[in-house]
């Protein structure tokens, strides 16, 4: 069945944001990653995925990696895909520190079937074209710009949740 799809990156230009810690225990992030994307994104408990979880725990420091995606949809075209991925180091000591990476991604995608002959007719593709070159254009826009500000507020809690400190900006 033949797709016509619309993706762009919410976070567009960078396409990524990255967080760094050094301190004890990093996994605790892992637990509190769920909470946040149910409460952030505004979706149920089925919209969240753990996509990936690995953990060494034969070596030491423990190492362990995990991926959480979020599902968000908003009209019967457009969805966005939010995406957490953590890597690091815990120590078996508790008093010792560890380390980790937070990556945070964010995906804008609109799919519009031809699953018809009207669909993959020309005189559809040119109303459809249309529509979201005029109409469409600006709700798409706003759903990124929404995507973008939960992806922001996800980065802020995760901060918290560590106890890393924002930077303060002066203008």
């Amino acid at each position: 069945m033949a797709t016509w799809i619309l993706e762009d990156d919410c976070l567009a230009p960078e396409r990524v944001i990255r967080i760094d810690f050094k301190g004890l225990n990093p996994f605790r992030i892992y637990q509190a990653v769920p909470q946040f994307l149910r409460a952030i994104f505004d979706v149920r408990g089925k919209d969240v995925y753990e996509k990936e979880f690995r953990w060494d725990n034969t070596t030491e420091p423990r190492w362990f990696f995990s991926r959480f995606i979020v599902r968000k949809g908003y009209d019967m075209w457009s969805v966005v895909w939010g995406e957490v991925t953590m890597q690091g180091n815990q120590p078996s000591d508790p008093n010792k520190d560890g380390d980790a990476f937070i990556l945070l991604t964010g995906k804008l995608l609109t799919r519009s079937p031809e699953n018809s002959p009207w669909a993959r007719s020309s005189i559809y593709k040119s109303l459809r074209w249309l529509y979201f070159r005029t109409l469409y254009n600006d709700v798409r826009r706003n759903y990124m710009e929404e995507c973008r500000i939960k992806i922001n507020d996800l980065k802020g809690a995760l901060e918290k949740t560590l106890g890393i400190v924002p930077e303060v900006v002066m203008r």
